[in-house]
């Protein structure tokens, strides 16, 4: 499968291998069943300064929500039960175990796709908020929605400040 680059994708890659950023998102998503894109996605906006509102959030999540359940999930489920309970040939497992995870991240990149197309789609906001409190509100109101009591804040912190230091898209 071919990747067309865009610029949430390169965005995503660049703030998820931030310090502390990846084992935030992990958090989220395996203790709050949050998507790792649309936490990405709440950074993005933030990065630009647009605050997502609740209406638009849940426009995120319901166009990603299906391919994140019935697609990604099942095939990150099979990656990490390998793991596991990995087959008498340890070898194999792990090639099978890469395999799989490039798998995996062909499917975020469809969904990262769906997400970008989404936000290129919405108007562009008249007021841009400083990217910090943007992010952070972003975050803090997917979370809300998604009915995950109050996240470590540790966590959303190394996210926020991944954000604001990404590089310019």
């Amino acid at each position: 499968m071919h990747r067309e680059p865009h610029p949430f994708w390169r965005f995503s890659l660049h703030v998820y291998r931030a310090p502390g950023v990846q084992p935030a998102c992990l958090a989220l998503q395996d203790g709050h069943g949050a998507d790792v894109n649309l936490v990405l996605l709440c950074a993005f906006a933030g990065h630009d300064g647009r605050s997502l509102d609740r209406r638009r959030l849940r426009q995120a999540m319901a166009r990603v929500g299906h391919w994140q359940s019935d697609v990604i999930a099942p095939v990150r489920a099979a990656r990490r039960a390998i793991k596991r309970h990995p087959p008498p040939d340890a070898q194999a497992a792990q090639e099978l175990r890469k395999r799989i995870l490039g798998v995996e991240l062909e499917l975020e990149h469809v969904e990262q796709s769906m997400l970008a197309d989404l936000l290129a789609r919405w108007s562009a906001p008249t007021r841009r908020a400083a990217p910090r409190e943007a992010i952070e509100a972003n975050l803090l109101r997917y979370l809300a929605l998604l009915g995950a009591g109050p996240a470590d804040a540790a966590h959303v912190e190394a996210i926020v400040q991944a954000g604001c230091g990404a590089a310019p898209r």
